[in-house]
């Protein structure tokens, strides 16, 4: 079964910050970057159960695209994942998951 795939405002803003961060030292990069990031979390529509939770009891997934993690939120009830976040592994854990 497909999910359908919604990107959080705080998932776009997260992926704005850092492609506009990679662009100030090569724009091209940056493009192909978020494209990835994007792909990737778009692709949680098959299978998102497929990658650890990093929060079962929330029900809260984590993707790993090197050196990325995609946060998100899988609801089996509606077939619905939410991206929540964009987050780069060697940040501090961030608050969102406290």
């Amino acid at each position: 079964m497909d999910f359908k795939v919604l990107i959080a405002d705080s998932a776009i803003a997260d992926l704005k910050e850092i492609v506009e961060f990679v662009a100030e030292d090569n724009p091209e990069a940056a493009t192909r970057l978020g494209e990835k990031l994007l792909a990737h979390a778009l692709s949680l529509a098959t299978l998102p159960e497929r990658f650890s939770f990093h929060d079962r009891r929330r029900g809260i997934g984590k993707m790993p695209v090197s050196p990325f993690l995609i946060y998100y939120k899988c609801d089996e009830k509606t077939s619905v994942v939410n991206v929540l976040h964009f987050w780069h592994g060697a940040r501090r854990r961030p608050e969102f998951l406290a």
